[in-house]
């Protein structure tokens, strides 16, 4: 069974201090819903308002995981990517122009079709596509993964599932 959505992630840094940052968040599927979160600079969620609604603590930190998932699953996949990097290969460099800016990504794909990686647990994944594309825009230290699919399956409590999805960044501004 194949499960497609469509939805666009819109993130906005409100402010930045020396420990925090203050980011809207508005994920439109087919109704529109604004958060906003305070995010300590190690990644810890100290709070996240959406409605009348404001999460602390492990809430939070599950808010986080939910609404800024989509980004983290590409992240997820970079991580993983820098783990198994004997999996890995670069492609060559392209450029890419979001948000008005142009700069240059490197891209990434798997060595060989099927993949499969073992994972801590003992499960594995098995990729039987992947590219992957991150570059640093201008006025950042931030690699930024401007593109990701991937598709394969996953074992988890024995039962092999299929998945497939593609992530593109479509805007950003550098904060």
């Amino acid at each position: 069974m194949t499960q497609s959505r469509t939805f666009t992630l819109s993130y906005s840094v409100v402010y930045v201090t020396s420990t925090t940052y203050k980011v809207d968040l508005t994920y439109t599927q087919t109704n529109s819903h604004q958060f906003t979160a305070w995010l300590l600079k190690n990644g810890t969620a100290l709070a996240v308002e959406h409605g009348k609604t404001n999460d602390t603590g492990l809430v939070a930190a599950s808010d986080v995981q939910s609404y800024f998932g989509e980004f983290a699953s590409v992240s997820g996949f970079v991580q993983e990517q820098s783990v198994y990097s004997n999996l890995f290969h670069s492609n060559g460099n392209s450029t890419v122009t979001i948000s008005g800016q142009t700069f240059t990504v490197t891209n990434y794909v798997i060595n060989t079709q099927p993949e499969t990686i073992q994972l801590c647990n003992g499960e594995t994944d098995t990729l039987t596509a992947y590219n992957l594309s991150e570059g640093t825009p201008s006025g950042s230290n931030f690699e930024l993964p401007t593109y990701a699919s991937v598709t394969g399956s996953a074992t988890m409590n024995g039962t092999r599932t299929p998945f497939s999805f593609t992530v593109q960044i479509t805007a950003f501004t550098v904060a």
